[in-house]
């Protein structure tokens, strides 16, 4: 083990895994909000300060790698200010329509694998004849130039995944029907999915009233609560039984559940 940290955390391979941990930090915080976002809605509501307390830790490292991000793609060219590559450089080699994320993922995984596999054999080679900090430095760029160009590679046959839809707004939502996500929805607490059409939406939740709702109970959209950032949902209880099968339609269900929150 011990070749292996002095491989990676030797110049310029600990420029890559410096990234590379962020990266991979990011997605772990990603992949823990996709598949237990209900894990701080049990029974537990102590555990929501904690929550929020991480919750601000990964904002943090999140502005932290997208100002790298950013900086980079200015060094590089690159005009454009979203979550996608559209100009400059970065779009010549292949990244325009890709998240940064994904981007920036590849590029720093390939630059990492490169130069952790390549550090010895250059050295070894070009050590009698050139400074080691000469020849870590131009391994270091042309690491990251190869990583770049492959990656822009890589990611043009993802393209068409990441077109992107237009989010409804939040005053579009009044009145519609969500699918509650979490465990049960509290004053303070709870998530529920909405379909759009597209992937989805998953929003914060809360129910002022005393309720018995659960994962899977259709609740409707009443207000957003801008101060909490959370929309205001009560059940959907009062729906005949005719009327609830017609929830399974989300067209008509918005439509129904508009009716009913003027009646």
């Amino acid at each position: 083990m011990t070749p292996f940290l002095d491989a990676i955390l030797a110049f310029p391979t600990a420029i890559f895994t410096i990234v590379l941990g962020v990266v991979m930090t990011y997605w772990l915080f990603v992949i823990i909000g996709a598949v237990g976002i209900d894990i701080l809605d049990g029974g537990d509501l102590h555990l929501e300060a904690g929550g929020k307390a991480l919750g601000g830790a990964v904002e943090a490292g999140g502005k932290a790698l997208g100002g790298a991000v950013e900086a980079g793609g200015k060094a590089l060219g690159a005009h454009d200010h979203d979550a996608h590559v559209d100009g400059g450089i970065l779009s010549a080699l292949g990244f325009a329509g890709i998240p940064l994320t994904v981007s920036v993922s590849l590029v720093s995984f390939i630059s990492w694998f490169l130069s952790v596999s390549s550090a010895q054999p250059a050295h070894a080679a070009l050590g009698p004849f050139l400074p080691s900090w000469l020849i870590s430095t131009v391994l270091g760029l042309v690491c990251f130039m190869v990583a770049t160009v492959a990656s822009g590679l890589a990611v043009r046959p993802l393209r068409p995944v990441f077109v992107a839809k237009k989010a409804p707004g939040r005053d579009s939502l009044m009145g519609r029907v969500c699918t509650i996500a979490s465990g049960g929805v509290t004053g303070t607490s709870g998530h529920a999915s909405l379909e759009d059409g597209g992937a989805g939406m998953l929003l914060h939740v809360v129910c002022a009233k005393a309720n018995e709702l659960k994962r899977g109970d259709p609740a409707l959209i009443l207000a957003y609560d801008a101060a909490r950032d959370a929309y205001e949902v009560e059940p959907v209880d009062w729906l005949v039984p005719e009327e609830l099968e017609q929830l399974r339609d989300p067209a008509r269900a918005a439509a129904l559940a508009r009716v009913k929150s003027h009646g």
